[in-house]
């Protein structure tokens, strides 16, 4: 079993759901993709803001560099998930 089926397996535990059940609830087109849409936009907001905009990470070309791909990994995952929905 990997991390993924591990954490899947202690959602399943925590919340006295099946997979099915997570299916419903956070599958495509559900409510649940939605919001996890909605979250991966105000993190990458977040991010590009208060983060990769930052000073002191400006200041630092490497770190700006590993900023902006975490920004561009958002963005990406952001594309992801919008399409489900």
């Amino acid at each position: 079993m990997d991390e993924r089926d591990e954490l899947l397996a202690a959602i399943c535990e925590e919340n006295s759901a099946t997979m099915e059940d997570l299916q419903d609830q956070y599958g495509p087109e559900s409510y649940g993709n939605h919001e996890s849409v909605d979250r991966i936009y105000l993190s990458e907001a977040t991010w590009s803001e208060h983060v990769a905009g930052h000073p002191s990470i400006l200041l630092d070309p490497e770190a700006y560099q590993k900023a902006i791909q975490i920004s561009e990994l958002m963005a990406e995952l952001h594309e992801h998930m919008s399409a489900k929905d």
